[in-house]
């Protein structure tokens, strides 16, 4: 599993620890638990509402990673 750069102090992920599946340092929540909740339309409010052990700056720096992507992707400036 590669955890992007940017995104070092943000994630992690060691294959002792939930299969090795990447999660938010300090903390047992998948990244995946964000990606979906965000699919469902719940709002980064309600996400970290039942994650409490995420922080919001966690959030929005996988959210402005992801929105970095996607915006590589179509020639867009980039979010700094």
């Amino acid at each position: 599993m590669t955890i992007p750069k940017e995104l070092h102090s943000v994630l992690v992920s060691t294959p002792d620890t939930l299969s090795g599946c990447v999660r938010f340092t300090g903390t047992g929540v998948p990244v995946k638990a964000l990606l979906d909740s965000m699919s469902a339309g719940k709002s980064v409010d309600q996400f970290l509402d039942t994650h409490p052990t995420v922080t919001k700056e966690q959030v929005l720096a996988v959210l402005k990673w992801e929105q970095n992507q996607a915006r590589e992707a179509f020639g867009l400036e980039l979010v700094h």
